[in-house]
C-alpha cells in the first residue's frame, strides 16, 4: 500500500491525516504499519482525504534496491 509514501508526499503527518479522514491515529499508524487491514470504505476516505484514488492509494510501492 502506498499511504505513508503519498501521505508523507502531501506533508502530512499521521495525526493530520487521521483528523482529515475521520479516524483514529492509532487506527490509522496501525493501517499504515500492516498491523491492520482497512475496510473498503476506509480506504475511500483515505483516498479523498489525499485527493487520490484508491486504486493509487493501494497500488505496491516499486521495490528499493538493496544497500551495499
Amino acid at each position: 500500500m502506498m499511504l505513508k509514501v503519498i501521505r508523507e508526499r502531501n506533508g502530512l503527518s499521521l495525526r493530520a491525516l487521521a483528523e482529515k479522514a475521520g479516524m483514529s491515529y492509532t487506527y490509522l499508524c496501525n493501517v499504515e504499519n500492516g498491523k491492520a487491514d482497512p475496510s473498503l470504505s476506509t480506504l475511500k476516505r483515505l483516498a479523498e482525504a489525499l485527493g487520490i484514488t484508491v486504486s493509487e492509494l493501494v497500488k505496491e510501492p516499486k521495490p528499493q534496491p538493496k544497500r551495499r
